[in-house]
């Protein structure tokens, strides 16, 4: 069987993402992708060291007037994704979107479109989903010694200032959707598929823009559990990433490290309800029989937030990409459940009353 050739990608945007993510784990993955176009605003980030003889561009049309150009990678500022995403999709080309998946469903629904129409792979870069800790967290969650689990938190917690372009809503910055769609998907995965009600917070605490670096989510509906969403700019403690609580015991930890603690209800005695004054006026007491768990990341884990992210998930999802490209196979991360994702973030920005960016594509675009 000959080797499937690897697939000629143009980038859009060649910043931190563009470059320091996309370009790095094509360049460790060259047998699958290969760089050939790179689209850039300034002339000196028109070039990568691993691929020389990539093509330069100042403008997106004449990037996928590139005749080689197979696939498509959007990572220019937030509020340009969805609208270069479309582009690439009408111009013939798959594309793999940045965070955020856009800013409205309705930005999803016209990329979703446009994919649809040209018969193309739209994928959302939620490599995140991959994570080591975050599987094995929906993994305790599945199996149910949590019992029936009735709050999750989880944090994204740092301390620091910044002062740029992704602190001013003009570009569409702010912590909502540039950190947090990754902490949101791994949420509404563990949530269910009940549909939310949604309380949100922003606050500018320490950035010099105008746009959120705290944000606290509260995800609520009956028979799911509570679940609390935070993004704090002022955390200069360490804060657990993972708080889980269930009917049967909780878990704690972070990326690299997570411990378990929990009771099997069926070993323990009934205890109806018995409204008779206690013995010796004291509260009810019984010693239970506590088992634990714990785990251990096998690899480097993400840094947090401004960090370059870890290696294997970015990796498994081009890996992912590549199959549904070349062999066709199903997307293991869809548009379409993104989009609950982005309906969320969505909800976060009304009910604070924020505007969106120019560039989104609303019904009337």
């Amino acid at each position: 069987m000959s080797k499937s050739p690897a697939i000629k990608v143009g980038v859009v945007g060649f910043g931190r993402s563009g470059c320091g993510i996309h370009a790095d784990t094509m360049a460790r993955m060259k047998e699958r992708f290969e760089v050939v176009a790179i689209c850039d605003p300034l002339p000196d980030r028109r070039s990568h060291e691993a691929f020389p003889a990539a093509r330069p561009y100042g403008e997106i049309s004449a990037l996928l007037a590139d005749p080689e150009v197979e696939l498509v990678v959007v990572a220019p500022p937030n509020y340009l994704h969805a609208r270069y995403a479309v582009m690439a999709l009408e111009a013939g080309k798959h594309v793999l979107c940045e965070k955020p998946f856009g800013f409205t469903t309705c930005d999803v629904d016209a990329m979703i479109a446009a994919a649809e129409r040209s018969g193309k792979i739209l994928q959302p870069f939620q490599q995140r989903r991959y994570e080591e800790d975050f599987q094995k967290v929906r993994e305790i969650r599945r199996s149910g010694i949590l019992g029936e689990v009735t709050f999750i938190r989880n944090s994204l917690c740092n301390f620091g200032r910044r002062w740029d372009w992704q602190t001013t809503r003009r570009f569409g910055g702010g912590q909502l959707y540039n950190n947090l769609p990754h902490h949101l998907d791994h949420a509404l995965e563990l949530f269910g598929d009940a549909e939310p009600e949604v309380w949100c917070r922003f606050d500018n605490a320490l950035s010099s823009g105008d746009a959120e670096d705290q944000v606290r989510i509260l995800l609520s509906a009956p028979g799911s559990p509570l679940v609390e969403i935070e993004f704090l700019a002022t955390a200069a403690l360490p804060v657990d990433r993972w708080f889980v609580c269930g009917t049967a015991g909780t878990l704690k930890g972070d990326t690299k490290h997570l411990e378990w603690k929990f009771v099997d209800w069926s070993a323990m005695p009934p205890r109806p309800l018995d409204t008779r004054p206690t013995e010796g006026r004291g509260y009810n007491q019984e010693t239970l029989d506590w088992r634990t768990g714990s785990w251990e990341a096998k690899t480097a884990a993400d840094n947090g937030a401004g960090a370059v992210p870890a290696a294997g998930p970015t990796e498994k999802l081009y890996n992912g990409l590549y199959r549904s490209i070349r062999e066709g196979r199903p997307q293991e991360i869809t548009p379409r459940e993104i989009r609950r994702r982005v309906a969320v973030m969505q909800k976060c920005y009304e009910i604070n009353h924020i505007p969106f960016p120019d560039g989104t594509l609303t019904e009337k675009a």
